[in-house]
Order: structure tokens, then C-alpha cells, then sequence
């Protein structure tokens, strides 16, 4: 069976000529940044060629001349739910250029997984991964096979990266994964350059969960018209995750662009595209600073069920009984020691947070400890009450290990909890802090963490007059 093109004639030409000549065009506008570095993984977008085929040229400009032995086509379902992630498998994709194979090889082996499952029907009406194929066949070297992919749901995306990247190195081929996506969809041009100039800074910080947490302080603001911020979202933190998995360390924004750019474009209702390429930067590359790929700490969505009904339940029994209730678990995930906050919120405001940075006690332990901690023994608010519970939203951060800077240069705002030290003093922010407009700059964050947190003069961290500390935490809530 050959897959024949969905929107050819509608998002581009349906004469081969015609395209190649509207593909080059484009080509010969973007420029090759000559990265030096490994080129892993690359998002580029998927609108029709009017609107995002500029953008979509610098991210293929990157690969222009370079040989892939198979490229993995990820991208969202427009049309069909999907539980997992659904695989093309009946044949070759068609498009005007000629057509192209899919690696049986890798499909079968993707297949061995529960999560990854054959949905062709899916891929049938799809222009998502479509409108990349002209460009790979105008760019890649010699001949390359694909694997098509469509994913929907966040929840998945953490298990499926693991498959492909295990998939891939098991392999040996060299592999290029693309994800598909398009940025905010419609407000308007004011307000969607100043979203999407916010994901491609969390895309830039290399973080999937800082980009779910960007993504979902965005989508929260009541932006007029604002529908998503990545319609491909599922399918770009697949990609950055499985490009972690295989040595990216780096994201280089490429080119950014919105249809109000488009004569065919209204400033009233606006789609923004983003061009990124994934790369792992080794050695002492040029205009590279050294990047250390630290693997980040993840809990299951199982464990993370667990540790908040077990945060909750301590709340709950110690209000009914007055004791600490004893809790047991057969979950591995929960037993390694952990540094933990568990933080209560109240109609979106805080009502509780206590924690401790160093992992003394296993995780299940520490966060029932600290959630009656929380909810009790914050000197900065009353003790919770019984009538109270029912209102309150639970978050529980388990942190990284402390490590010591030489200078606040070192800090990523956006990503890294801090701790100021001196003497006895100290005092600590968690990375959600960064999420209060008033302290998202560095300067604020850190001359407010010095004064309110460890009782040191403002500028303290500015003269060198403590200690700093950062780490990285991973952090979920109640749903």
C-alpha cells in the first residue's frame, strides 16, 4: 500500500515542478548556521507552505547535503484521538517528489512495545508529517527511509521517547528525529509574538518540564483566543526527550515567523512557527559554553499517584486522630531517599510549604512527614483546618542534590531552585518562584531570597557576602 498525499494542491503544489522550484526558493533564503555540533532532533512546523514554508526551510537548511539512513517523523493527529502513540505500517508515504520507503526493520522492533502501537488510519488524512517530506527530499543526500509517528497526549511522551531511543542505539543506523508543530494558535499578533517568544525560551532551556510548565502558565492567563501554544506539543517534548536520550545536550533556535507575516495573513488571528535543532555539543566547540548532560530525575505517573494520596491522607488522619500515620510501600520508585517540599496551595495562593534539601529519608516517608509539616507547623499561616482540606491543591517537588557556584552567572532562571547560605543563615527558593512575574528576573528573585528567605541584606549574593546553592527539582501536583 503507498500513503498518497492528503494536501498536496492545498498546503503545497501538486506539481512536482512547481514545488521543487517554491522548496529550493525557500532553501536559498535560510541560511546554514554551520553548526558543528551532531545535529539529533529538530522541530519545524507544518502549516501551509505560504505561511510556514520560510521557517520550515531553516530547519532543513541545517541538513542540507547530509546522509541519514532513516528519520523519524513525529507529529500530532489533527483528527483522530490516539491512545499511546500510533506507527504507519502498511507502506510507502507519496508525495509529487517521488516516494519513500518506511524502515520495516525499526517498525517491527517499535512494535515489541505496548506503547507503540500499528494505527495507519490515523496517518491517512494527517498533513502534519506530510508537509515535512518535500523538504527532507530536497535536502537529505542519496536515499533515507521514514518512521511515522503520531502522538496526542503528554502523558505518554516520557515512555515513547524511551522506546524510540532504545530502538535507535540498539540499531546502529544513523537517524535524524523531526518533530512537527506549529506555536499559538489565534490570537492575535501582539499577543501571540509574546507567547511564543516564551516556549522558544523554555525550548531553549532544553527542559521538557519546563516547557509543560510554561506551556501551562501561558495557557492559563485567559489570553484572548488563545488555543494552544504548541499544537504539537506531545510531539516536541517526545523528540527533546529521546534527543536527551541520545546525546543532545542543546537547543539552537533557528528562525521564527507568523502568518500576520503572510499576505494571505490577519494580525487578528495569528499562527506562530518556530524552526530548533537539537544538537550534542562536545569538546570545546566555538561559541559553545560547556554543557554537562545531567540525567534528570523523573518519578512514574504511578509514584506520583501514590506520594499524593499519601500527602493527603497524612493531612487527613492527623486532622481526624491527632497522630502521624504510618505509611508502607511495594514501590522501589518511593524507597530511595529523596529531598522533598510539599507545598499546599489555597484558591491559587499559598498556604503551606515546608521541605528539607538534604535525602535523609525515603521518599514516601519524607513527603508524608512534610505534608503535615506543611499543613500544620508553617508559622507562617494557621494550622489547616478540616473544613479547609477539601479546597486545598497539593504539589510535591522532589529536589536534585546542591551544588555549589562560583557566582549567580551560573543560575538559569527559569530552571534552577537556589539556596544562600552564611553562617548559620540560609534560605531557600524552589524554581516555581520564578513563576511570579515580580521575581523572574535573576536580580529580584535573588535580592528577595536574601532579604525574606535567610534575613541577609538585599545585595548580599551580589557581593559575595554568602553562599549559592542550586539544584533542579521535579515537581507535580493534583490534578
Amino acid at each position: 500500500m503507498i500513503r498518497k498525499p492528503a494536501v498536496a494542491g492545498q498546503f503545497y503544489p501538486a506539481d512536482k515542478s512547481e514545488l521543487t522550484k517554491m522548496v529550493d526558493g525557500f532553501l536559498s533564503n535560510a541560511k546554514n548556521k554551520n553548526i558543528e555540533s551532531k545535529i539529533i532532533g529538530l522541530i519545524s512546523p507544518h502549516a501551509g507552505y505560504v505561511f510556514s514554508g520560510q521557517t520550515a526551510s531553516w530547519t532543513y537548511k541545517q541538513i542540507e547535503g547530509k546522509k541519514f539512513d532513516t528519520i523519524f517523523l513525529i507529529g500530532s493527529s489533527h483528527n483522530f484521538p490516539i491512545k499511546g502513540a500510533a506507527l504507519w505500517t502498511a507502506g510507502k508515504f507519496s508525495t509529487p517528489l517521488g516516494d519513500i520507503n518506511i524502515d520495516k526493520e525499526i517498525i517491527e522492533k517499535l512494535l515489541s512495545s505496548k506503547i507503540i502501537q500499528s494505527n495507519s488510519e490515523t496517518h491517512m488524512p494527517e498533513h502534519s508529517l506530510e508537509v515535512q517530506l518535500p523538504f527532507l527530499q530536497r535536502t537529505v543526500s542519496g536515499d533515507f527511509k521514514i518512521v511515522a509517528i503520531l502522538i496526542n497526549d503528554t502523558q505518554y511522551y516520557k515512555e515513547v521517547s524511551q522506546v524510540i531511543a532504545n530502538v535507535i542505539i540498539a540499531s546502529k543506523k544513523k537517524v535524524l528525529l523531526v518533530a512537527s508543530t506549529d506555536m499559538t494558535h489565534y490570537p492575535t499578533k501582539k499577543d501571540a509574538e509574546m507567547v511564543d517568544k516564551n516556549i522558544l525560551d523554555a525550548i531553549a532551556k532544553f527542559n521538557s518540564a519546563e516547557l509543560i510548565k510554561t506551556d501551562e502558565k501561558l495557557m492559563s492567563k485567559g489570553i484572548t483566543e488563545l488555543h494552544c501554544t504548541l499544537c504539537g506539543l506531545p510531539a516536541v517534548l517526545t523528540v527533546m526527550e529521546a534527543s536527551k536520550l541520545l546525546g543532545a545536550n542543546k537547543a539552537i533556535i533557528l528562525n521564527y515567523s507568523n502568518s500576520a507575516e503572510s499576505k494571505y495573513g490577519d494580525a487578528n488571528r495569528v499562527v506562530g512557527y518556530g524552526a530548533v535543532a537539537l544538537v550534542k555539543v562536545t569538546g570545546n566547540e566555538s561559541n559553545s559554553t560547556e554543557i554537562k548532560n545531567e540525567k534528570e530525575f523523573s518519578l512514574t505517573k504511578e509514584s506520583q499517584k501514590e506520594l499524593l494520596k499519601i500527602a493527603r491522607e497524612s493531612i487527613d488522619k492527623y486532622l481526624n486522630t491527632g497522630k502521624i500515620t504510618e505509611f508502607s510501600t511495594n514501590n522501589p520508585e518511593l524507597t530511595n531517599n529523596g529531598a522533598v517540599f510539599v507545598t499546599l496551595e489555597k484558591n491559587h495562593n499559598l498556604r503551606g510549604s515546608i521541605g528539607t534539601t538534604e535525602a535523609r529519608t525515603p521518599i514516601y516517608e519524607a513527603v508524608s512527614q512534610l505534608a503535615i509539616a506543611a499543613a500544620f507547623e508553617d508559622h507562617r499561616f494557621p494550622p489547616v483546618s478540616k473544613d479547609e482540606l477539601k479546597d486545598l491543591n497539593i504539589e510535591i517537588s522532589v529536589l536534585s542534590p546542591l551544588k555549589k557556584v562560583s557566582s549567580a552567572n551560573e543560575i538559569i532562571e527559569g530552571k534552577h531552585g537556589v539556596v544562600v547560605r552564611k553562617g548559620s543563615r540560609s534560605g531557600l527558593f524552589l524554581p516555581q518562584v520564578w513563576e511570579h512575574e515580580e521575581l523572574s528576573k535573576k536580580d529580584a528573585f535573588l535580592s528577595e531570597l536574601c532579604w525574606q528567605k535567610a534575613g541577609l541584606e538585599r545585595d548580599a549574593w551580589k557581593k559575595g557576602d554568602c553562599d549559592i546553592y542550586i539544584f533542579t527539582v521535579f515537581a507535580f501536583k493534583e490534578e
